[in-house]
C-alpha cells in the first residue's frame, strides 16, 4: 500500500455543492482518495509515507479535455491562418500521413505531456488513420487517463489517398483494437469509436460504428460536427440533410456519443441534441483561431445539455493548456450575449473538471475530489505577482492563472509532475525527437 497527504490553501472540490476548504488536505490511499477536510483534521486522523506540502498552493481535480489530437503535436505552427477545409486538407492530414511509427508516438507524447504539465488528467483523444498503436502506447506510456482511438474515414472528399480506408478494414481494426486496449490499465485507457466528421465518413461506416458501441461496453463515438458553414454545406449536398439531423437519422447521436463543436445548428437540432442527451465538446481557442465561430454555450447549458471544454489539437490553438480555454470560453460566452453574467468562473470550473467528467460518462469516477473517487488532481502555484491579491480562488484558476502555474499533478494516485519536472517522460529525448522531424520538415 501506498498513501500521500496533499495539503493547499485552498482545496477546490468541484462537488455537488461547490464547497471549498480553507487550509484543506485529501488523503490518498493507492490510486483512491480516502479523506478529505481541513489540514488540522487528516493529519489528526491520518499518517502517510509522503506528505506534499500545500503553502500557496490551491488543489484542484484534474481537467478533463474532452477533445484533443495528441499526435498533430509535432504540427504546431504549421497550419496557422487558414480555413478548416483548406488547414485540413493541406496541411495537417498530409502532415499525419507523414508521420513514421516513432513520430506519431513522439507527437502523442508530446501532446500529452503538454496535457499533464498544465493540469489536464484525462483527455479524450483522437489520433490519425495510421499507426494508431503507437498513439495508444503513448497514452499508456504518459501516465495519462484517456478515452482514444484511431481516427475513422472510408471516404475521399478531398483529402490524402492514404488516409482513406475500406470501411470492413475499419470495422476488422477497431474491433481488434476494442480487445487489445478497451479498459486496460486498471481502466485508464478507454478505447473509443473516432470518425473523422461527415464528409470522410460513410453512412455504411457510421451505422456499423452505431452498432459497435452497442455491443460493447463503455464505448464512446467521438466526432466533429458543425464546426463551420462550408463544412455544413458540404455535409448537406452529401447527406441530403443538415449535420445532425444526418447524425440523427444514422443512430449515432445519444449519451454514448461527443460532438466537438456544435456551432452552426437550427433550433430542431438543439432538441435533437437535448433529447438524445448527446453531449457537446466546446472548443473555443480552436474555433476562434479557425474562425468557424461562436458555440452558443450558455444555449446548451439552459437546455441542460452536458457541455465540457476541450483544446482540440496544436495546429489550431497552438496550445494545449486548458487554462486559456476556461478563460477564452467565459470571454466569449460575455461577448456573444452582451452580457457580463454569463459563463462565470464556477460554471467554466466545473466544465473543465466534473461536467467534463460527465460528457466522457467518467464522473463517477473522476471530476470532483470526493472519497472513494480516483486520486486524479493537481496543485496550483499561488506565490507568483499574478495571483496577488488573491479573493477568490475559482475566480483566480479561471481568469488569472494559467498552466505554467502547475507545481504537481497526479494520475490514479501516481505523480506524474512536480515541482517543474516530469516523473516519467523523459522531455530532453521528446525535445531531440521533435528537433528531428522539424528539421526534416524545413528540409
Amino acid at each position: 500500500m501506498s498513501d500521500v497527504i496533499i495539503e493547499a490553501d485552498y482545496l477546490i472540490t468541484c462537488n455537488l455543492t461547490n464547497a471549498v476548504i480553507q487550509d484543506g488536505a485529501v488523503y490518498v490511499v493507492d490510486d483512491r482518495i480516502k479523506a478529505i477536510g481541513s489540514r488540522k483534521h487528516i493529519h489528526k486522523d491520518f499518517s502517510a509515507n509522503v506528505v506534499i506540502e500545500g503553502l500557496n498552493k490551491i488543489l484542484v481535480p484534474g481537467l478533463v479535455n474532452t477533445h484533443s489530437h495528441s499526435v498533430q503535436t509535432l504540427l504546431r505552427g504549421k497550419a496557422d491562418d487558414l480555413a478548416l477545409i483548406d488547414w485540413l486538407q493541406k496541411i495537417v492530414l498530409p502532415g499525419e500521413t507523414s508521420f513514421t511509427t516513432d513520430e506519431v508516438h513522439t507527437s502523442s507524447l508530446l501532446g500529452f505531456a503538454e496535457m499533464i504539465r498544465t493540469g489536464t488528467t484525462t483527455c479524450n483523444d483522437m489520433l490519425t488513420t495510421k499507426y494508431s498503436d503507437y498513439g495508444i502506447q503513448a497514452a499508456i506510456d504518459s501516465g495519462i487517463r484517456t478515452r482514444i482511438g484511431k481516427m475513422l474515414m472510408d471516404v475521399n472528399n478531398g483529402f490524402p489517398d492514404d488516409m482513406i480506408e475500406h470501411t470492413e478494414k475499419i470495422v476488422e481494426d477497431v474491433i481488434k483494437d476494442i480487445g487489445d486496449y478497451h479498459q486496460t490499465q486498471k481502466n485508464r485507457i478507454k478505447y473509443s469509436l473516432n470518425a473523422r466528421f461527415l464528409l470522410s465518413c460513410s453512412p455504411q461506416l457510421m451505422k456499423k460504428l452505431s452498432e459497435i458501441q452497442k455491443n460493447y461496453p463503455d464505448i464512446m463515438i467521438h466526432t466533429h460536427a458543425s464546426e463551420n458553414r462550408e463544412e455544413c454545406a458540404q455535409v448537406e449536398r452529401y447527406y441530403g440533410k443538415s449535420y445532425i439531423r444526418a447524425l440523427n437519422e444514422l443512430d449515432a447521436l445519444g449519451n454514448q456519443t461527443i460532438l466537438a463543436h456544435g456551432i452552426w445548428l437550427d433550433d430542431v437540432e438543439y432538441n435533437l441534441i437535448k433529447q438524445t442527451d448527446t453531449r457537446i465538446t466546446h472548443n473555443p481557442s480552436s474555433n476562434s483561431k479557425l474562425a468557424s465561430g461562436i458555440c452558443d454555450v450558455s444555449k446548451y447549458l439552459d437546455m441542460d445539455v452536458i457541455v465540457g471544454l476541450g483544446t482540440d489539437g496544436a495546429p489550431c490553438n497552438n496550445n494545449l493548456d486548458m487554462f486559456r480555454e476556461m478563460r477564452l470560453a467565459s470571454f466569449l460566452q460575455k461577448v456573444k450575449h452582451l452580457n457580463e453574467r454569463v459563463l462565470p468562473s464556477k460554471v467554466v470550473l466545473k466544465m473543465a473538471t466534473i461536467e467534463g467528467a460527465k460528457a466522457l460518462n467518467l464522473d463517477k469516477e473522476i471530476g470532483s475530489l470526493e472519497i472513494g473517487k480516483k486520486a486524479d488532481l493537481f496543485q496550483v502555484d499561488i506565490s507568483d505577482v499574478n495571483c496577488i491579491p488573491l479573493y477568490d480562488p475559482i475566480s483566480h484558476l479561471v481568469y488569472s492563472a494559467s498552466g505554467k502555474d502547475v507545481n504537481m499533478v497526479m494520475v490514479d494516485g501516481k505523480i506524474l509532475f512536480k515541482d517543474n519536472q516530469f516523473t516519467i517522460i523523459d522531455l530532453q529525448n521528446l525535445r531531440e525527437k521533435a528537433t528531428l522531424y522539424q528539421n526534416r520538415w524545413n528540409e
